[in-house]
């Protein structure tokens, strides 16, 4: 139910039709962003002292306030409703880690983080291949109803959540002070090389290759595709995460097997960037694969390479500088893409990320030795 929300992944369909052109979605969703990188942390220190369970709730009914303020219309109600979903995702992405890492552990399942993130992950990415289905088809009745609907099951999300019997968190900080739980977790990112790199390569990948997901929509909808047409190939975006969930114990633990997925996928994207053919729009949904697999093996690395108790912290800080990095791609891409097309973002963002996949290992090498 968290994840199936109509209006999900067709929003950037839901303000073009409003009028609004791809830098002007590019800010609303800076607005998103922005409360992320405000409230990520502090979010994240409740986590760690506060009720996991209740925080999730209340971030899922914020959400559904914030979709009623969409259905009124207006950029500042549009932006509203992006502010009170970033407090939902602040809300929920330290906590909803430390809350699953935590009951593994309490079973003595920690090894199996990955599987479970995996599988985790293919469950949300189901409700999205739902939405987008559904959101599309509805949309071409109302949009109206795709935000009522995107209501209905935020609540049902809270509804479910509160039936939730967690056990009792196995790793807490068993700090009140807010300054004094961030500093240990910030010490521990600093001394724990392994742990820093994880994150900045995070940072800088995944956030461009999430940015990347808010016009996926758009570039859809330049070869002239339906509504219905469109939500069935984001559907389709979100199917291949579910089936990158299930299929990623398959994938060895090479030295280079990130570097080899995300380059391959960069290469795609800036083969559909040039060449403008309708024929390479399938190859991305390979790519879009291929950065499924990495993300899901970088992030249970970082869980991985975390010691210390405050494990929902570092989760937020590491969210909170993704952020950072996120809305900056948010804004170049929106820029981008209302000057010189929508299909301009794949250019650059392809020929980014392919440069960054040959600089971070040499830095990573000179680091390691510094240290």
């Amino acid at each position: 139910m968290d994840s199936f929300i109509l209006i999900g992944v067709i929003f950037a369909l839901f303000f073009s039709n409003h009028g609004l052109d791809p830098f002007q979605i590019s800010l609303l969703i800076s607005f998103w962003s922005l409360t992320t990188i405000l409230t990520e942390v502090p979010f994240g220190v409740l986590a760690d002292t506060y009720s996991r369970k209740n925080l999730l709730i209340l971030g899922l009914v914020l959400r559904a306030i914030g979709f009623g303020f969409w259905m009124m219309g207006g950029f500042v109600n549009y932006a509203i409703g992006f502010v009170l979903w970033g407090l939902k995702n602040t809300l929920t992405s330290g906590t909803l880690e430390g809350l699953v890492y935590d009951e593994l552990a309490y079973y003595k399942k920690e090894d199996l983080y990955e599987e479970v993130s995996g599988k985790m992950g293919s469950a949300f990415s189901l409700g999205l291949f739902l939405s987008a289905i559904f959101g599309g088809l509805v949309a071409q009745i109302s949009f109206s109803w795709v935000l009522v609907a995107s209501i209905i099951t935020s609540l049902l999300g809270a509804l479910i959540l509160s039936t939730l019997k967690s056990v009792k968190a196995v790793q807490s900080t068993g700090e009140v002070n807010y300054y004094q739980t961030l500093r240990n977790a910030v010490l521990e990112i600093r001394t724990n090389s392994t742990i820093l790199y994880v994150i900045a390569f995070i940072c800088i990948i995944f956030a461009a290759f999430g940015a990347m997901d808010e016009y996926w929509a758009l570039i859809y909808n330049h070869f002239n595709l339906s509504e219905s047409i469109v939500g069935v190939l984001v559907a389709l975006v979100y199917g291949i995460g579910m089936v990158a969930g299930s299929t990623v114990k398959f994938f060895g633990k090479g030295k280079y097997l990130g570097y080899i997925l995300i380059s391959i996928g960069s290469v795609i994207y800036l083969l559909l960037g040039l060449t403008k053919m309708l024929w390479v729009l399938p190859l991305t949904f390979i790519a879009i694969y291929l950065f499924q697999i990495a993300s899901i093996k970088l992030e249970a690395q970082l869980q991985h390479s975390i010691t210390s108790h405050q494990r929902s912290t570092i989760s937020s800080i590491k969210s909170l500088l993704f952020e950072l990095v996120y809305m900056g791609y948010v804004l170049a891409f929106g820029y981008i893409g209302s000057k010189y097309g929508i299909l301009s973002i794949l250019v650059i963002a392809g020929s980014f990320l392919i440069i960054s996949i040959l600089v971070l290992p040499i830095i990573k090498t000179k680091f390691m030795k510094s240290v």
